[in-house]
C-alpha cells in the first residue's frame, strides 16, 4: 500500500475516533445508573480553585475532551494534506509524521489504560499506519507501492 492511501486510511480512523468521541463527549451525562449520577454530581458542583478561577472536576474533564477532539480533528486533516505530498516532499512528511506518531502511540496506550477498546484501537492502527509510512519513505529510491 502506497503512504498515501496509508495516510488517507489513517485520517479516516482519526475522523471515526472522532465522531466517536463526540458522540461520548455530548451523551456522557445521560445515564440511568443511580452511582454514576452520584460521581458527576459530585464531578460538577464540587468547585476547586485552578489558575485563579473556580472550576468543578467535570469542567477540567469537559475542557480536556474538547481538547482531544480538536486535536482529533486537526490530525486527521493534516494526515490528509499529507498524504498530498508523500512523492514530492518525503523529508517534510517524514519530519512531521514523528510527532503525529509519538501522539497517537501516547493515545493509544491511554485508551487501553484508562478508556475503552475504541480509542485504543483506533489510535494504534493510525500510530501503526503513520510509523509505516515514516519508514517507507526513508530515502528518495524507496518502493511506493
Amino acid at each position: 500500500m502506497k503512504p498515501k492511501v496509508m495516510l488517507r486510511f489513517a485520517s479516516g480512523i482519526l475522523i471515526l475516533f472522532t465522531f466517536w468521541h463526540i458522540a461520548v463527549h455530548f451523551t456522557r451525562h445521560n445515564t440511568k445508573d443511580i452511582r454514576i449520577q452520584k460521581v458527576l454530581k459530585a464531578m460538577t458542583e464540587n468547585k476547586f480553585e485552578m489558575f485563579g478561577q473556580l472550576r468543578s472536576y467535570d469542567d477540567n474533564y469537559n475542557g480536556m475532551s474538547l481538547n482531544l477532539i480538536f486535536s482529533l480533528l486537526a490530525f486527521s486533516i493534516m494526515l490528509w494534506i499529507l498524504s498530498i505530498f508523500t512523492e514530492r516532499n518525503r523529508v517534510l512528511v517524514r519530519a512531521l509524521l514523528v510527532p503525529i506518531s509519538f501522539c497517537l502511540i501516547g493515545y493509544s496506550i491511554t485508551g487501553f489504560l484508562y478508556f475503552s477498546p475504541i480509542p485504543a484501537y483506533t489510535s494504534f492502527i493510525a500510530a501503526v499506519l503513520t510509523i509505516v509510512c515514516v519508514f517507507k519513505m526513508v530515502n528518495k529510491n524507496s518502493e511506493l507501492k
